[in-house]
């Protein structure tokens, strides 16, 4: 079927990501235009973000001047399509790919590589040992493309509402099966089938978890049967057109004790002044605070094991968010979750998760999904 969601593709100008990434690193006044004159990019969020190629591998290589891609064949003709705009050479089967690149790299006249520091130490030992042979060094350097892609641009922003779009329907559509009786792995594949249906993908792997299992904050769906007084959380999301979603929903099976509705309100308080405390220029860790004070107040905090939030786009986890030790700033267009949850052993455990973009006023919540106490199936 086709999904009211999935739209035509959209040709971006990728090269204007590219050239905006080039102006940040090879400026004369920039401190890795010092050190490096060509940069090294992996990783496919940020090959797609920078080129269009949604393949899972390439090496993108950057110099003031110029750009080349290095894939493998299965990627060739993919590459071409979706990268008129960049010279690729593809790796031979059964060559290391370091081989390639050192070629290129020769070829470009390069004496210093710059690779992020985000790569393993192993993966960067292993390049400098290559690429010493041919009298060029590989310096670990912090490329600035999440500086670039923490901030969403009106494109992606409308492609993250169609992800939370989609996963706020297959809430609505998974209400039914809160009923005792139904097994924890029937809701999680009930969930990826929507997804599916409505032409996206999983954004990861799914979570749901019911009774005292709620109390697991990333608990894997089991064939464990849902009861009368459990708390079962859900925690998932849709990837569409590269662009990722991701809420949570807790509720409760039959009647909510007095004490679920404690646990309940209080995180659910913890979610709204968080969200409320939300503005440009305050630091992650400032909201992150706000939720702890709350669940402090209702004397939950202990319970509380996790930052409050991570940022959203091409990857789940796409970047800065709020946690205690995030100094960063927010910016205007930014997208983010909030996620409060408390965690009690043998008891059960609420999280509650919204997406957010950060505005010049202060936030616009996205996920539409209810996020009062839902009681069902009694």
């Amino acid at each position: 079927m086709v999904s009211e969601y999935q739209d035509q593709a959209v040709r971006l100008d990728y090269s204007a990501r590219r050239r905006r990434l080039r102006e940040k690193v090879f400026a004369s006044s920039s401190r890795i235009r010092q050190t490096v004159d060509t940069v090294l990019v992996l990783g496919a969020p940020n090959l797609e973000y920078l080129t269009g190629f949604t393949g899972s591998f390439a090496w993108l290589v950057m110099r003031p001047e110029s750009e080349h891609l290095l894939t493998s064949g299965v990627y060739a003709t993919q590459i071409a399509e979706e990268v008129p705009d960049i010279p690729c050479e593809r790796i031979p089967v059964g060559v290391e790919p370091t081989e390639p690149l050192c070629q290129l790299l020769q070829a470009l006249g390069t004496r210093v590589l710059g690779v992020d520091m985000s790569q393993s130490y192993a993966f960067i030992r292993g390049l400098q040992r290559r690429l010493r042979k041919a009298g060029i060094q590989v310096r670990p350097t912090r490329i600035p493309i999440e500086l670039l892609r923490i901030v969403k641009d009106a494109y992606e922003v409308a492609r993250i509402r169609d992800a939370v779009a989609i996963a706020d329907a297959t809430f609505e559509h998974i209400q039914r099966l809160f009923q005792p009786e139904v097994v924890e792995w029937d809701i999680a594949m009930e969930i990826d089938f929507y997804l599916r249906r409505q032409g996206a993908y999983p954004a990861f792997e799914t979570i749901v978890a019911s009774g005292t299992r709620s109390a697991l904050p990333h608990a894997r769906p089991t064939e464990r049967r849902l009861q009368r007084g459990d708390f079962v959380t859900v925690d998932f999301g849709a990837r569409l057109q590269g662009y990722c979603s991701d809420i949570t929903r807790t509720v409760v099976v039959g009647k909510a004790s007095a004490e679920q509705k404690r646990v309940y309100y209080a995180v659910l308080e913890a979610l709204e002044r968080s969200i409320e405390a939300i503005r440009p220029g305050r630091r992650g860790k400032q909201i992150d605070a706000v939720a702890r004070k709350v669940l402090q107040k209702h004397g939950l905090s202990d319970y509380f094991g996790h930052s409050l939030g991570h940022s959203l786009g091409l990857a789940v986890h796409d970047g800065r968010g709020f946690s205690p030790r995030e100094k960063g700033a927010l910016q205007v267009g930014m997208v983010l979750t909030v996620e409060p949850g408390v965690y009690i052993p043998g008891f059960g455990g609420v999280r509650i998760e919204q997406d957010v973009l950060v505005t010049e006023t202060g936030c616009e919540v996205l996920s539409r999904s209810p996020i009062g106490l839902i009681e069902t199936g009694g």
